[in-house]
């Protein structure tokens, strides 16, 4: 009886709302919009999330590296809105490094813009000259899929990204044994890198690497006397990575003639990345939640107004069916079931486009990780949001006099 009662008022509910189309339709379009802005943004960012933890297991407490800016303070990543202070790393610096008791193993890096060819294409992206430990040091990330990693001593060598191989020109796929062109100069392709997949690291798929002491002669316009762009650090077991990060900002702090305070470095640790990266995602989910909740009150709103319209044109058909002996609360959950049933329409139709716009946005790299709570959330949060703002239009209707709506015209 119960369920028979439930699918009379599903009934009556989809045969009222059809005999009004373009209303419900227009009112079921404000709950879309907000059930969009809400799968997109939960999903986008469980998406980065994964991909930042799933980055982290490849750079784990015992690695950390050096950049020539103060990222701890005024930088974009941190939000902080100060100014940035940048400076130069140097090769004492890397011998400031390597004296400090827990570090095992750096690898210098530097880079610069260069022109690339192959055959008869040319293109302009950065070269990464570095050490070759620097292969041993990242070995769950950077992985050799064809190939062998270059020595120290080798010129004229060159590891390709698995993009930098297969897509950087096109139709032509360059492989193990060819030879290309940096800057006008030949350098043969000793190897080339797995593939990372896409997302947060898909932009390291088109890395490109040649011994370090290439730079010097590669970016001779683009490097001071010496300079290093960044080091690459693994520490030894048994250490304090917090204290080795400590003794590391005293000694080239001290080399650069600075304060900790008011330092032109960072030493870049696990920690600091899954925070940086943790106040990012906090931060923009707070800012698009809020743009999510303007668009679900607007779309509530909607509700109400359809329904209080509803209530004002249906006032003969309420006397009706009070004088056949429906009840208040029989007459309630009519308007209630109608209400629902637009939030719940509303977010079947966002749902799938959001997962759309996401599987679109994923071609792009753009990652994302839907979950089945999120899932279920949408959709009794929709209902639940079209229940709430049905509520008072349904006690209005349920509270008419029966005598008084027969008489309405």
């Amino acid at each position: 009886m119960i369920t028979m009662r439930f699918l009379d008022l599903i009934e009556y509910a989809v045969k009222n709302l059809r005999s009004q189309q373009l209303r419900s339709w227009l009112t079921i379009t404000g709950i879309v919009i907000g059930v969009i802005a809400m799968v997109v943004i939960t999903s986008v960012t469980e998406g980065i999330s994964k991909e930042v933890t799933d980055l982290m297991s490849t750079f784990s407490a015992d690695k950390m590296f050096v950049v020539p800016i103060n990222l701890d303070s005024g930088s974009s990543m941190s939000f902080s809105g100060g100014q940035q202070s940048m400076g130069k790393l140097y090769q004492r610096d890397v011998d400031s490094i390597n004296s400090v008791p827990g570090v095992e193993d750096t690898a210098r890096l530097v880079y610069g813009r260069s022109t690339i060819s192959f055959r008869d294409k040319e293109i302009t992206t950065p070269v990464y000259a570095g050490d070759s430990n620097v292969f041993t040091i990242f070995s769950d990330f950077f992985q050799i899929e064809q190939g062998r990693a270059y020595t120290d001593a080798e010129r004229r060598s060159v590891i390709l990204g698995y993009d930098a191989a297969n897509s950087l020109f096109g139709k032509d796929k360059i492989g193990v044994g060819n030879t290309i062109l940096i800057n006008g100069k030949q350098f043969k392709v000793v190897a080339i890198l797995k593939d990372l997949g896409g997302g947060l690291m898909a932009h390291d798929n088109s890395v490109i690497f040649v011994p370090f002491d290439e730079g010097t002669e590669l970016f001779p316009a683009q490097l001071a006397k010496n300079e290093v762009t960044a080091v690459y650090i693994k520490l030894s077991e048994g250490y304090d990575p917090l204290e080795v990060k400590s003794t590391i900002e005293q000694k080239i702090a001290s080399n650069h003639h600075v304060t900790i305070d008011n330092k032109d470095f960072t030493v870049v640790t696990s920690d600091f990345i899954q925070k940086t990266v943790g106040t990012i995602l906090d931060t923009l989910s707070k800012l698009l939640f809020a743009i999510t909740a303007v668009a679900t009150v607007v779309g509530g709103i909607g509700i109400t107004n359809t329904m209080f319209m509803a209530v004002l044109e249906r006032i003969r058909e309420i006397g009706i069916l009070k004088s056949i002996g429906a009840s208040n609360q029989d007459i309630q959950l009519i308007f209630l079931t109608e209400s629902a049933f637009i939030g719940l329409v509303g977010g079947l139709i966002g749902f799938a486009i959001a997962v759309a716009f996401l599987f679109i946005g994923s071609q792009f790299g753009l990652p994302y990780l839907i979950r089945i709570r999120w899932v279920v959330f949408v959709f009794v949060f929709s209902a639940l949001v079209g229940i709430i703002a049905g509520f008072i239009p349904a006690r209005q209707a349920a509270k008419m006099d029966p005598v008084e709506a027969l008489r309405y015209e």
